[in-house]
């Protein structure tokens, strides 16, 4: 099998990605609606790092502690994300959340910045004006109490936990085995999400079969099937275009959740979709068009 068509099929298999992490917003909030959240999510998460487990468990059987503590660090940001995601998809719709979410790629840039001591440039700064312009047309309520609603606040809170996720990811990815940080933090979020679900949440004893069928599909295909899928397809082609199509979890979020939830979506929110879609694409293809090359490798994203 010659380059070229190993390339094609790994931006196949990248924008079936993009789909698994678009339609699963969809699970999610139906899964939600029925058993606690975080209890939810601790049961996927830990699912999902048995499964892993099982694949791995050869280097898994290698690891050392400061292996497993750095899975952890990464486990407490994937957490954070997950958590105010999930929570506040409670009280968004899954194609809004989706498009926040997103927007985690434009605060990366000015992380990055802080953490590296450089100035992030001009056009991260234009994209993030774009994005947040985008994220009024798309939440905020004039006609409302509030200016911003509460799921929506939770949610851009988990596109900071995400950027953070990423930058953690990005620090330990190339002193320990990729495998075992994976399967590590995977079941580390878990952990965290029952145990704060055990304290915090009314204890559910049964999950209907529907919520099983949620629980399976984001545990093994939006989390293993995911996570493995992006690692291989990244062997046969670059990071940013890897990044690229995987940004089109944004609209597809949005197309699934008005197939399926029945969303509504105005012109004001389709505006600030396009502007939000539109300063992502600015943050990940922009530095190739002008003829630079990002000296550090952010661009990896989460389902």
């Amino acid at each position: 099998m010659n380059n070229r068509i190993r390339t094609i099929l790994a931006d196949l298999s990248l924008v079936m990605i993009a789909m698994v992490w678009g339609i699963s917003f969809v699970f999610v909030k139906v899964a939600i609606g029925v058993i606690p959240p975080m209890e939810f999510i601790g049961v996927r998460f830990v699912i999902a790092s048995l499964v892993l487990a099982i694949i791995f468990y050869k280097p898994l059987l290698k690891t050392n502690k400061n292996e497993i503590m750095a899975g952890c660090v990464i486990g407490i940001f994937l957490f954070l994300g997950f958590f105010t995601q999930t929570i506040g998809l409670q009280f968004t719709t899954p194609g809004k959340s989706g498009f926040i979410t997103g927007i985690y790629i434009v605060i990366v840039p000015f992380l990055a910045s802080i953490y590296y001591k450089k100035f992030v440039g001009w056009l991260p700064i234009t994209g993030a004006v774009i994005a947040f312009i985008g994220l009024g047309l798309l939440s905020v309520s004039f006609d409302e109490l509030y200016l911003l609603g509460k799921g929506d606040l939770l949610t851009l809170i988990c596109a900071f936990g995400f950027a953070l996720h990423i930058l953690s990811v990005e620090n330990y990815i190339n002193r320990f085995n990729p495998f075992v940080l994976s399967i590590v933090q995977i079941g580390f979020t878990g952990i965290l999400s029952l145990l704060y679900s055990a304290f915090f949440e009314p204890v559910t004893f049964s999950i209907p079969l529907n919520v099983w069928g949620a629980v399976a599909f984001t545990a093994l295909l939006s989390t293993c099937l995911g996570f493995l899928g992006q690692n291989v397809a990244q062997k046969f082609t670059s990071s940013t275009h890897t990044a690229l199509l995987l940004g089109l979890e944004a609209p597809f979020s949005l197309l699934f959740s008005i197939m399926l939830w029945g969303e509504l979506i105005t012109l004001r929110g389709l505006a600030g979709c396009a502007l939000i879609f539109t300063a992502i694409m600015m943050i990940e293809i922009g530095p190739a068009i002008i003829g630079r090359v990002p000296e550090k490798d952010t661009e990896k994203m989460l389902p």
